[in-house]
């Protein structure tokens, strides 16, 4: 009898796995909401794509989708070391100036666009390099279909990736990855859980002087980011993603930890002695040298740090995230290079062994 069972089931199991893998499949055209709130129809399966920042090009990458990309930004490019598939593809303009003529010639085919070829860009309403003044300067090109994704704010990752890869026809690549950052920010997240929370003061330039620190607000997708580390962001009532404050007031209210984001077009920095870290020393030194500095609990217990600010947005957030848990938490030892070492086979990159993310070291 159970014989006769199992004789039965192998025709019905083998049914509903061509049933599921034939409701898994995509169709056309298909309508999807980008981050913007627009829908977007996609007419046919997509074969081509041009991606204008490099968090779009990250998402393509991570989903395997990298040989479809056609066109790119020269930020891109540059990034050799993270982007090892992309370096030789077509550069379409800066990242914040678009070369429209460019992009429609690479779209072109025999005098005519076909519809499968997207352009994935910011959601900005706003900026010239968001997703209104990009779908103004491909409207002379009929067919292509302006897609919003940022993939750089945490609270909208796991559905701007889920999106991408319903797109690409990679939903499973987009669960696998997702899977993946759960596990590793979930770890973080319970490594942290009972620990005392310090408060801290994140600062993303000097340019204006210190009457008019950047420094980031309630918009900010380094909020969640650095709630998840463990931290205590000073400015997480100020408006707007990027708010000004005075130094005066970094005194005031008394950080117990100071971190200054600081980006490089490298992966990283090179170990010192290196004149990478001789930048870094002379960054921290000006902040232990101004006004006032002394009177700080973060710089009086030497918990002022520089971090790599390149892992602390997009795809690779839960990298930042891990690192960023083991300066507010001394003692947590987290494995922080063994999970960038993990992102970065996911996207065909190699972890460079003499560099560092955070300076000083943690």
């Amino acid at each position: 009898m159970k014989k006769r069972i199992f004789v039965l089931m192998g025709p019905v199991l083998c049914l509903l796995l061509l049933i599921g893998a034939a409701a898994s499949q995509p169709t056309y055209p298909m309508t999807i909401r980008d981050s913007a709130g627009r829908d977007v129809v996609i007419q046919e399966p997509v074969e081509r794509i041009i991606v204008l920042n490099s968090d779009a090009a990250e998402a393509v990458t991570m989903l395997g989708a990298a040989d479809m990309v056609v066109g790119v930004v020269d930020t891109i490019t540059r990034k050799a070391d993270y982007f090892p598939e992309l370096k030789d593809k077509q550069v379409v303009g800066k990242w914040n100036e678009f070369n429209y003529e460019m992009i429609g010639e690479i779209a072109n085919s025999e005098d005519s666009v076909e519809p499968n070829i997207i352009l994935i860009c910011y959601s900005y309403t706003d900026k010239p390099y968001g997703v209104v003044a990009v779908e103004q300067g491909v409207e002379p090109f009929e067919n292509i279909a302006v897609v919003a994704l940022d993939f750089y704010k945490p609270e909208k990752l796991e559905d701007e990736v889920a999106i991408l890869g319903q797109i690409l026809g990679k939903d499973v690549e987009a669960q696998d990855y997702l899977n993946w950052y759960w596990l590793r920010s979930t770890e973080v997240k319970e490594a942290v859980s009972g620990q005392n929370i310090p408060e801290v003061y994140y600062e993303r330039n000097n340019k204006g002087g210190l009457g008019a620190l950047d420094t980031y607000g309630s918009g900010s997708g380094l909020i969640d980011l650095q709630r998840g580390a463990g931290g205590y962001n000073l400015a997480r009532s100020l408006e707007g993603e990027y708010p000004q404050v005075e130094w005066e007031w970094v005194v005031k209210e008394n950080p117990d930890v100071i971190i200054r984001m600081l980006s490089a077009s490298t992966l990283g920095w090179e170990a010192g002695p290196s004149r990478d870290t001789v930048t870094l020393q002379r960054t921290r030194d000006e902040i232990l040298s101004r006004p006032g500095a002394g009177s700080i609990s973060a710089v009086k217990n030497d918990r002022v740090y520089v971090l790599y600010w390149d892992m602390c947005y997009g795809m690779d957030s839960v990298i930042g995230q891990t690192y960023l848990a083991n300066i507010l938490h001394p003692g947590l030892n987290l494995d922080a290079a063994g999970v960038y070492q993990e992102y970065l086979e996911r996207i065909g990159a190699s972890f460079p062994e003499n560099n560092m993310f955070s300076f000083p070291g943690a």
